[in-house]
């Protein structure tokens, strides 16, 4: 499918915008931004949680039908200034799943501003001296001199440069999860357009690559009513069954858990009907078991959960040269550090498959009682008078 220029410019944005477990602040202003016009604050309620986890809430359906909620992250690996040394050098920490061996001669960017990032100018820096995490004491980094005065708690990325495409794919420093973030705010988008009569609300949790900490404080104090399903989107490490360019994925479940299964089927059903109305809608289903996600921590608590995500190449920006074969053309910050890659059609698709996934939302069913029905049926009709024949 082809992807709307709007929401490629919601999807750069977001993928530019420089974030880090507990520094999310530069993401939560650009899905500020995104909600000032008058359209979208009017018609979606803007609420922030005691964790800071970001609420937007979408209510067009008729009373009493029951929330759907899509959950994204908004933070991404990165750096954390400490402090200086005497001869300029810079102490980071450095919080989120990426070797040791991978910063070996990268190169750094250093966010001092706190605005939007297309207004902001990175300092550029390399990294010196890694100091690998041991228990609850995260990795330490130590970067080179910018010879400027770094304030601490400035945000670090990986020195690549913004959003763009190449060979066919979007590439930008971090599509994990801010890819998923764009893709809640474009399912708002499309909800508003077509009027739709249901009631969603979009969860953006903080600091999921350092424990799940925003979902588990939603869920540990019922943030999120009971009543609601919940649909974690993600961006997942890209496997022979679940390539980049096929589609989203219906993700069943991950490492460390499976899914709602009713949902999960609901889910695969809206996908198929999509599927038989255009040929250019594709999608896929698989377990998606590279890491685990905040969908097993509602599941956990008790919530119907489901998940979809899009097949990501160079996982938390270590360079895979074997993801499409476009490792080559990659931006890299490194020998082994690169920009992630999405399909641009794939986001397209997903972002079709949630809307539709939300306006079908108020007619489903939890359980298996209309596949029961279905078995019961088919055996009333077909099986039972070969079944019980003798002879």
């Amino acid at each position: 499918m082809k992807l709307r220029n709007d929401f490629y410019q919601i999807l750069a944005l977001l993928c530019d915008t420089p974030t880090a477990p507990y520094r999310e602040s530069m993401v939560t202003a650009a899905v500020g931004q995104w909600h000032r016009t008058a359209t979208r604050s009017q018609a979606i309620r803007w609420r922030e949680d005691s964790a800071g986890n970001i609420h937007l809430d979408y209510r067009a359906g008729d009373k009493g039908t029951r929330t759907l909620v899509l959950e994204a992250h908004l933070d991404h690996p990165g750096f954390i200034v400490t402090g200086m040394k005497r001869d300029g050098t810079i102490r980071t920490i450095f919080r989120g799943g990426v070797k040791p061996s991978c910063f070996t001669d990268a190169t750094v960017a250093l966010w001092p501003g706190s605005g939007i990032a297309e207004a902001a100018k990175p300092l550029v820096t390399r990294v010196l001296q890694v100091t690998p995490a041991k228990k609850s004491t995260p990795m330490r980094v130590l970067l080179a001199s910018c010879g400027v005065k770094i304030p601490n708690g400035t945000i670090g990325t990986w020195n690549l440069p913004g959003a763009g495409e190449s060979n066919g794919l979007f590439m930008a420093r971090a599509c994990d999860d801010l890819a998923g973030v764009a893709a809640c705010l474009c399912v708002l988008e499309r909800l508003l357009e077509l009027k739709a009569k249901c009631n969603v609300r979009v969860l953006l949790t903080r600091a999921e690559e350092v424990g799940f900490a925003g979902a588990i404080v939603a869920a540990r104090q019922r943030l999120i009513p009971r009543s609601c399903a919940i649909i974690g989107l993600e961006t997942s490490r890209a496997t022979a069954q679940a390539i980049q360019g096929a589609g989203p994925v219906i993700r069943v479940g991950d490492r460390t858990s499976t899914f709602s299964p009713a949902l999960t089927r609901f889910m695969a059903m809206t996908a198929g009907g999509l599927a038989d109305e255009n040929s250019e809608f594709r999608y896929q289903r698989a377990l998606m078991d590279g890491g685990t996600c905040d969908s097993t921590v509602f599941h956990a608590f008790g919530y119907e959960t489901g998940a979809v995500c899009l097949a990501l190449g160079n996982y938390h920006n270590m360079l895979e040269s074997s993801v499409a074969g476009t490792a080559s053309a990659c931006p890299t910050a490194g020998p082994l550090i690169a920009c992630e890659t999405i399909h641009p059609a794939d986001f397209a698709a997903e972002i079709e498959l949630l809307a539709q996934i939300c306006v079908k939302f108020p007619k489903y069913k939890p359980g298996m009682e209309d596949l029961k029905k279905r078995f019961n049926n088919l055996h009333e009709q077909e099986h039972k008078a070969l079944l019980y024949k003798r002879g």
